[in-house]
């Protein structure tokens, strides 16, 4: 699953993003699961089957017959050798493999970002280092001298010499 953990959700509704759609909100008459009347809470307080039961939660995909559950089995009958007869029946999400169904509530909790260099400073917008040696300070022509006044250049050696 890629380091992605699976945490309990300790909210008052299930995380079901990857499942389907709620066509309106739902009412919640406190925020928090504790601190509040036993009504309220059973009230408000959904699992996924009972989101999954409300009228205006509308799935994405649904088996609409026992042999889409089937196809969807991960069961092999090429590979496997005198399976029982609950193999034809087990899902991916049953072996632990990420679908669109969600068994437990739970939430996909990301793996921490690895800081490269232990901190989170970054460095940025720089695309390009100049040397402060090759800064020239003034206006120069064409015809100027390289080299600090006092200083030469023999045209013999290339030696630098002071006059």
């Amino acid at each position: 699953m890629s380091g992605v953990k699976q945490v309990r959700n300790k909210g008052l509704l299930p995380d079901l993003r990857k499942e389907g759609t709620l066509s309106k909100d739902i009412v919640l008459t406190t925020k928090e699961k504790h601190g509040c009347h036993w009504g309220d809470r059973l009230f408000c307080h959904h699992t996924l089957a009972s989101i999954r039961r409300l009228s205006f939660f509308h799935p994405f995909s649904i088996p609409e017959e026992s042999l889409d559950i089937v196809l969807a089995a991960t069961y092999n009958h090429s590979t496997e050798f005198m399976a029982d007869k609950v193999d034809l029946y087990l899902q991916p999400e049953t072996h632990g493999c990420e679908t669109w169904r969600r068994i437990r509530n739970t939430c996909d909790k990301p793996p921490p970002t690895v800081i490269p260099l232990g901190h989170p400073m970054k460095r940025g917008g720089i695309t390009e280092r100049k040397s402060p040696f090759s800064v020239k300070l003034m206006n120069s022509g064409v015809h100027s001298s390289q080299t600090n006044p006092g200083y030469s250049r023999q045209a013999a050696g290339g030696a630098i010499f002071f006059y």
